[in-house]
């Protein structure tokens, strides 16, 4: 070969050489080009995971009770629930309580109907559509139907009514509800009870046992349903007075006191040596504090509880001329509960009818005290108090006499603090085919929006957005069947 021909040849061996050097360089950018702009896979959002079967229903005891603070009614509070919110109004009292490892909640309710409810058409017409509908309004709405739940069952069975139901939480979670409703006069009971779908069992061991354990106190029927109880554990005895009233102290065991824009009232109870007699209840009056004249002495009866309703007249420490009822009734174990109340009025004795009429408030009071056993409401966690170092000086220690001996009842003020009570929400809904009989005026509706349970597994935050309410809800998997 020439060097001509050397030279063409070395000549084109560079620029092949220069080619794939700048291929190399070159084709890996468009690679990565194609690859950026690839579209990712949408993450798929987590849902969460239904707590395991209850299968040991035993696990689940119901011999701890709940009063409602109207002391309308008291019910069981299950293992494993707290309580949660309690409301009542002039229309009734309602309790929720909640069990963020099972996902459930229990709502039990009274609610007083202006009409009475005589048979179970009236009842049944209560639960309407678009009752139902308000009261599980805080569940997912399904697009198609435009309500928030779906009915699965409704049956009469005995003497109450059950209802149950398939419901859609905002996690997409199928949950299953079970209620049951009945009635006595005017007064309408419902409990309604809210578990994941795998839990059918427990959801029906769990209501039929709070319906057992539901006991209405229509002692008080014909009062007025937004008022405060005040309940003693330790010596089983209640009393009921207006929300506007304040309860000023308390303790289980212990003097308690409410004072009023009117009058003040203090309950407690205390040893005897004997049951009180006519004479030992207006000694008790007479001695409780100076410039007391008892005007008259009344026998009384409360419950399966007896003893005397003494009506006086006294001066207070300002020289103006009161009045008051103490309300001495005889307990077991030789104790008298004993009800105080004290009014601004003067000559008002609260033993005669007229002043009865003229003073309802002071005469439903008085008329609400009484005995309430049979329940086993929990005592309240002390608070640890400071205990003073002893002194030397020796008390004397007296000996229990037939006579209690009279406590300080404080003065009535001019001023009472009015605590507001929540009204309750409204109702809730069901798709139910209407009745032939038509729903009565003016009666109570269902139980309040029922709340979602709380969780106790959370969704792992996602980049994915939960889709909005508005899309339509997915088909249940599991339902509450008509049999019990």
């Amino acid at each position: 070969m020439d060097n001509k021909s050397a030279k063409r040849a070395t000549i084109i061996l560079g620029v092949i050489m220069i080619i794939a050097i700048g291929s190399s360089a070159i084709l890996p950018l468009f690679t990565r080009n194609n690859t950026a702009s690839t579209t990712p896979e949408a993450t798929t959002l987590p849902t969460s995971t239904l707590p395991p079967v209850v299968t040991d229903l035993n696990s689940i005891q119901f011999d701890q009770d709940f009063l409602h603070s109207s002391g309308l009614f008291s019910v069981a509070q299950p293992t494993g629930w707290s309580i949660g919110q309690q409301t009542g109004d002039a229309s009734g009292a309602e309790v929720t309580m909640n069990n963020g490892e099972l996902i459930s909640v229990i709502q039990s309710s009274v609610q007083i109907s202006p009409t009475l409810i005589t048979t179970m058409d009236e009842l049944e017409a209560i639960y309407s559509a678009e009752a139902l509908n308000a009261s599980w309004s805080n569940y997912r709405r399904d697009t198609a139907t435009g309500l928030n739940f779906r009915e699965t069952a409704r049956v009469r069975e005995d003497d109450y009514l059950r209802l149950d139901f398939e419901l859609k939480n905002q996690r997409q979670q199928t949950l299953v509800a079970r209620q049951l409703a009945w009635y006595d006069q005017d007064w309408v009971y419902s409990v309604r009870v809210v578990m994941p779908e795998n839990q059918v069992e427990l959801l029906k061991y769990v209501t039929q046992n709070m319906k057992a354990s539901f006991k209405a106190n229509r002692i008080f029927a014909g009062s007025p349903a937004d008022w405060k109880a005040y309940f003693d554990p330790t010596n089983s005895f209640v009393i009921r007075y207006p929300s506007a009233w304040t309860l000023t102290d308390s303790a289980p065991g212990r003097p308690a006191s409410m004072d009023g824009a009117k009058s003040s009232l203090r309950v407690e109870t205390q040893a005897v040596s004997a049951p009180l007699d006519d004479a030992a209840a207006r000694a008790w009056v007479e001695s409780s504090r100076p410039d007391v004249t008892v005007t008259s002495v009344q026998p009384a009866t409360r419950g399966d509880a007896s003893g005397f309703a003494v009506a006086y007249t006294y001066v207070d420490a300002d020289g103006a001329h009161s009045s008051g009822l103490a309300l001495l009734l005889n307990g077991g174990d030789n104790t008298v509960h004993i009800a105080n109340l004290r009014m601004f009025s003067p000559d008002v004795d609260l033993n005669q009818d007229t002043a009865q009429v003229a003073y309802p408030d002071e005469n439903n009071v008085l008329k609400s005290f009484q005995p309430l056993a049979g329940l086993n409401v929990p005592l309240p966690t002390p608070t640890p108090t400071f205990t003073p170092a002893p002194t030397h000086t020796a008390t004397a220690t007296s000996e229990a006499s037939a006579t209690p001996v009279p406590s300080n009842t404080p003065e009535p003020t001019a001023t009472a603090t009015h605590t507001e009570v929540p009204p309750t929400a409204t109702a809730t809904n069901t798709a139910v085919p209407p009745t032939s009989t038509p729903k009565p005026t003016n009666t109570p509706v269902p139980p309040s929006a029922t709340p979602v349970p709380p969780s106790a597994t959370p969704v792992p935050p996602s980049a994915t957005p939960v889709p909005p309410t508005s899309t339509p809800v997915v088909e249940a998997t599991a339902e509450v069947t008509a049999s019990s």
